[in-house]
C-alpha cells in the first residue's frame, strides 16, 4: 500500500497539482459561505470585498493563501487587518482535496471492493481509476459540507439548514446512478440478483443504501438531541445524516457515535471552559469523517474476519 502511495509520475504529479489548486479555490469560497451564509446574505453578489471599507478586492489579491501573504495581512487599500484564518481555511482545503484525492482517485489503495450479485456468487470487482477519482469527489463533497458546518459551529453562530441542501441532493442522487460511489452497500443481495443488473437495478440499489445511511445517522443525531442547546441541535441532526448518506450506515455510525459521546462528555466542561464546547461536534465530526475516508480499507481489514455471513462489515 505505501509503494502505490509513493509510485510518483509526471502525470500524477501533474493531477495532485490540480486538485490542491482546485481545494484552493474550493477553500476561498468556503470562507465566502462560512462568513455570508449564516447572515443570509449571497454568495455570489456582490464580489469579494473588504469589510471594513467595502473596496472589491483585486483578482491578484484574491489568490489563494498568496494573496494573503503578498498583502502580509492587510488590506491593500485601507490596511484593515485581515484574519489568518481565511489562507488557513484554503490551504487546508487544498491539503485535503490533494490527500484524498491522491489516496482514493489516483493511487486507488484505500477503498473497499464493493460486492455485486452474479448468478451464483457474489463478485468483488475492483474500481477502474476514473471510477476511484469520482469516489473521492463524492467524499470531497461531504468533507467539504462538514468543514464549513464545523467553522460556523466554532463562531457560535446559527447553522443555516440550507448550507447541507447541495450534499443532501447529491449524496441521494448521485448513487442511483452509480452505486459505486458507496463501496460498502446497506446489504448484499443474494446470488442470483445478478440477473436483473441493469441501470434500474443499480438504482434500487442506491436508493436503499442512501436510505438506510440518512436514517441511520439522522437517528443517531436526534437521538443526542437531549445532551445539547439549541445551538446544536441542527448540526447534530444534519451532521451524522450526510455521513451515513455518502459513506453508508456502517461508516456513518461508527463515526457519529464517538463523537456524538464526545460531546456529551465535554459538555460539562463547556460551562466552565465556553471554547471547549465550540470544538464540538462539528470539528470532531469533520476530523473523524476525514480519518475515516483515509483509513477505510484498513479499518475494515482490522475488524473483520472475512466471510460471506461477516457482510456487510466484510472486506475481500
Amino acid at each position: 500500500m505505501l509503494s502505490d502511495l509513493l509510485d510518483l509520475t509526471a502525470t500524477k504529479i501533474a493531477v495532485a497539482v490540480w486538485w490542491f489548486a482546485l481545494g484552493a479555490a474550493v477553500g476561498s469560497f468556503l470562507n465566502v459561505v462560512v462568513y455570508r451564509l449564516p447572515e443570509g446574505l449571497s454568495l455570489v453578489h456582490p464580489a469579494s470585498h473588504c469589510p471594513r471599507c467595502k473596496h472589491p478586492i483585486r483578482w491578484r489579491d484574491n489568490v489563494p493563501v498568496l494573496g494573503w501573504i503578498v498583502l502580509a495581512g492587510r488590506c491593500r487599500d485601507c490596511g484593515a487587518a485581515i484574519s489568518p484564518r481565511y489562507p488557513l481555511v484554503e490551504a487546508v482545503t487544498a491539503t485535503m482535496f490533494l490527500v484524498v484525492a491522491w489516496v482514493e482517485g489516483i493511487s486507488g489503495t484505500n477503498l473497499p471492493q464493493r460486492p455485486w450479485p452474479a448468478v451464483d456468487s457474489i463478485v468483488f470487482r475492483a474500481l477502474t481509476p476514473g471510477e476511484s477519482l469520482g469516489v473521492a469527489a463524492y467524499h470531497l463533497l461531504l468533507l467539504s459540507t462538514l468543514l464549513p458546518a464545523a467553522l460556523i459551529e466554532y463562531d457560535r453562530r446559527p447553522l443555516p439548514a440550507r448550507l447541507a441542501i447541495p450534499a443532501l441532493v447529491l449524496g441521494a442522487g448521485l448513487p442511483l446512478v452509480w452505486p459505486h460511489l458507496r463501496p460498502v452497500p446497506a446489504i448484499v443481495p443474494r446470488p442470483g440478483f445478478g440477473l436483473a443488473s441493469g441501470p434500474a437495478f443499480d438504482g434500487v440499489l442506491g436508493l436503499i443504501d442512501g436510505l438506510a445511511g440518512l436514517g441511520v445517522g439522522m437517528a443517531l443525531g436526534l437521538a443526542a438531541w437531549r445532551f445539547v442547546g439549541p445551538r446544536d441541535r441542527l448540526g447534530l441532526a444534519l451532521g451524522p445524516a450526510c455521513v451515513g448518506l455518502f459513506l453508508g450506515w456502517q461508516a456513518g455510525a461508527a463515526i457519529a457515535v464517538p463523537v456524538l459521546a464526545l460531546h456529551a462528555a465535554m459538555r460539562p466542561l463547556a460551562r466552565r471552559y465556553p471554547r471547549v464546547e465550540a470544538t464540538s461536534p462539528g470539528v470532531w465530526l469533520w476530523l473523524a469523517t476525514w480519518g475515516w475516508i483515509l483509513a477505510w480499507e484498513p479499518l475494515l481489514r482490522a475488524v473483520s474476519a472475512c466471510g460471506e455471513a461477516a457482510w456487510p462489515f466484510c472486506l475481500r
